[in-house]
């Protein structure tokens, strides 16, 4: 996870890699009001003493998936038309 901050040079060509910190950190864009991000280290840490408690954790946990359904109904509809 550390690595997800580090820069990585040159750019290349091709769909981006997709890793973990990159899928949280769409996951979390998709919140309301949002004030969870992955632009810094410290970021993670945060998610960290979050996880640590089961009940926080859980609540952050159902937001984005109640997040996701929504955006993804949202492209099913969008398609639709």
């Amino acid at each position: 996870m550390e690595g997800f901050f580090v820069p990585q040079g040159d750019k290349y060509r091709g769909r981006p890699i997709t890793t973990l910190p990159v899928v949280l950190n769409n996951d979390l864009s998709r919140l309301e009001s949002s004030t969870y991000c992955l632009k810094i280290f410290e970021d993670i840490e945060n998610l960290k003493k979050i996880a640590e408690h089961r009940d926080q954790w859980r609540i952050l946990c159902t937001r984005i998936q109640k997040a996701a359904e929504a955006f993804q109904s949202d492209d099913y509809d969008a398609e639709r038309r």
